[in-house]
């Protein structure tokens, strides 16, 4: 009885790999909306970052007073700030009103308007002020994985929003195998348990990263079993030393076992995605603060020590969609 009941949880990773793989095939929709005179740094890092890597990546971007597509309402709104406040509280609102999150971007909180929603929805509005391009990235992939339910799917497609998803995969499953460790009630059964949530953790965050469970992952989950072993044997070891601390000593080595394995998933699909960054992402490039003006009459361009001057935009294309191959197609 003592073996059966445990390693029943090993044939579970069979199920987590299924479910991983629909989880991180799922459709995500982003809106991105950009005010006219919206700082052009923060616009060109959210569109360098918001590129698709999949198909069900969706990303939609058009100014802030262009009408809204009759599709589907997306999974979460970016409005990027800057001289239309009123539409931009617009926009916020009715999205928010309709169970959309929504995140305003500007370079500092004062550029953010007022948009006024009831205490029911305020929870759906995030301010993300930020002056830096890189900083902005970051904070703009912990905020989307945090306010959606497509974790997986947006790290899947977006490098930016690998590692929040990774972090909270991790810390969910240090945390029960913390728990595990700790309070056994049935003898030996830590193991089996420890080594099946590290497995589903190691599916994870393979489809995190974009990686198919081709028969490269059975050699990656070989390893987990082995690590698990190696940290089993650790903690019996400490437990001999300190047989009144075993309860918390098996409970951190769960703990620290499963970051450890993570870390070295990471540093794994980091090295196979060619990035030397933490977690494989990728930083936008430096982008110059200037203030981006909406395209007029084809041939304007900007001159950046003369005043802006505000001019008509022209009928077509009224905004783009980033497609998933990176090209970019206009539309109506």
């Amino acid at each position: 009885m003592s073996r059966k009941i445990p390693w029943v949880r090993i044939l579970e990773v069979a199920g987590a790999g299924r479910d991983a793989r629909e989880g991180g095939s799922q459709t995500v929709r982003l809106s991105v909306r950009i005010s006219s005179g919206a700082p052009r740094g923060l616009v060109l890092a959210i569109k360098e970052a918001l590129v698709a890597r999949e198909p069900s990546g969706i990303v939609d971007v058009r100014p802030a007073g262009a009408p809204a597509p009759d599709a589907v309402a997306p999974d979460a709104l970016i409005v990027v700030c800057g001289d239309q406040a009123a539409v931009e509280a617009a926009l916020a609102r009715d999205a928010a009103l309709r169970g959309v999150p929504v995140a305003l971007v500007a370079e500092s909180a004062v550029e953010v308007p007022d948009v006024g929603l009831p205490e029911a929805a305020a929870p759906l509005l995030e301010v993300l002020a930020c002056a830096d391009a890189h900083a902005l990235v970051p904070r703009l992939g912990s905020w989307l994985v945090g306010a959606t339910d497509r974790g997986l799917t947006l790290a899947a497609n977006f490098p930016f929003c690998r590692p929040a998803e990774v972090d909270a995969l991790v810390r969910r499953c240090a945390l029960e195998n913390a728990a595990v460790g700790a309070v056994t009630l049935i003898p030996g059964s830590d193991m089996a348990v420890m080594t099946a949530n590290q497995a589903k953790l190691a599916i994870d965050i393979a489809v995190a990263y974009g990686r198919g469970l081709d028969p490269s992952r059975a050699l990656e989950l070989a390893g987990v079993v082995v690590a698990g072993f190696g940290y089993r044997a650790i903690a019996r070891a400490a437990v001999r030393l300190a047989p009144g601390l075993g309860w918390a000593l098996k409970g951190a080595m769960g703990y620290a076992g499963t970051v450890a394995t993570a870390r070295a998933l990471r540093a794994r699909f980091g090295f196979e995605g060619g990035s030397l960054r933490p977690h494989g992402e990728e930083a936008p490039r430096q982008a110059p603060a200037r203030r981006l003006r909406l395209p007029g009459r084809a041939g304007e361009g900007e001159a950046p020590h003369v005043p802006r001057v505000r001019v008509p935009r022209a009928t077509s294309p009224s905004y783009v969609v980033l497609c998933p191959d990176g090209s970019v197609r206009g539309g109506e």
